[in-house]
């Protein structure tokens, strides 16, 4: 299991599973967060306590807290 903050800046990944209750999911589906998306990520702060993800042609904040519930898959180059 793979969360974001195992992403290096860069990095492209796919949502596989976010793991939050209806309140948060609904948040991030407004986001445009949701599993089977992609996405980018564009900067971690110092610790990697915040990170901005490009999904689309949106960037998004997330905190860690955010970040530990949404489970991702790498996507190598080759298959981007």
């Amino acid at each position: 299991m793979m969360h974001i903050y195992h992403l290096k800046t860069g990095d492209k990944a796919r949502i596989v599973n976010i793991s939050a209750g209806k309140t948060l999911k609904a948040r991030m589906k407004s986001f445009g967060i949701y599993p089977g998306v992609e996405f980018t990520v564009k900067a971690f702060s110092l610790g990697k306590n915040n990170v901005e993800i490009e999904v689309g042609r949106s960037r998004v904040a997330l905190r860690k807290g955010e970040m530990e519930k949404i489970e991702v898959e790498k996507i190598d180059d080759e298959e981007a």
